[in-house]
């Protein structure tokens, strides 16, 4: 049964406020995955470079099967760690981009360290995301939506629209283009 649609992103894009709107908007029951991994003890610990939690992959995915197999309901999966989510459950993996500029200066803005903030906008860059997406769920299931200039009542209904396979394909997105087109590639390569 394909009854989830995964949200992914990498952090900062605006994943989060998007599934919360989706599912408050359209009936969509809501799975955070960071949220759920601290509620079940799906924590292995962090990583002390960057300060992330360590998640525990195994325990993760049988409690999100759990979820996803429990109700008849559509549900929205939500973290930046989408792939996680079993594929034989999975409708749609709507990846949300954003231009690594503003990304840098959200995550600033949060007051990330900046070993986490170079680390996640190079993944930005690099479309880690995208390609976790594309190798867990297939690239027929994944679409990509640019958040770059939108505000969230657009970025929502774009959202909706990639979940409904109208969207951009995966590769539309490319940072590395448009960074070397204007010259500035090199500053979030060090």
């Amino acid at each position: 049964m394909r009854n989830a649609i995964v949200i992914t992103g990498t952090p900062g894009v605006g994943k989060t406020t998007v599934a919360r709107e989706l599912a408050r908007a359209d009936g969509y029951r809501l799975i955070e995955l960071n949220s759920l991994a601290k509620e079940v003890g799906a924590l292995a610990g962090q990583d002390p470079e960057v300060g992330a939690a360590i998640i525990d992959e195994a325990k993760l995915k049988r409690e999100i099967a759990r979820a996803l197999k429990s109700e008849a309901a559509k549900f929205i999966v939500e973290g930046h760690y989408g792939e996680i989510v079993p594929p034989r459950f999975v409708e749609r993996a709507v990846v949300i981009r954003l231009d690594p500029r503003i990304l840098r200066e959200r995550l600033i803005g949060r007051g990330y360290p900046q070993s986490k903030v170079d680390e996640n906008v190079q993944a930005e860059i690099l479309d880690s995301c995208l390609v976790s997406a594309v190798e867990a769920f297939g690239e027929g299931a994944v679409l990509e939506v640019d958040a770059t200039g939108l505000d969230l009542r657009q970025l929502v209904m774009d959202v909706r629209e990639a979940i409904s396979g109208r969207g951009l394909t995966p590769g539309s997105v490319n940072w590395v283009t448009q960074l070397q087109k204007e010259g500035a590639l090199l500053e979030f390569l060090r």
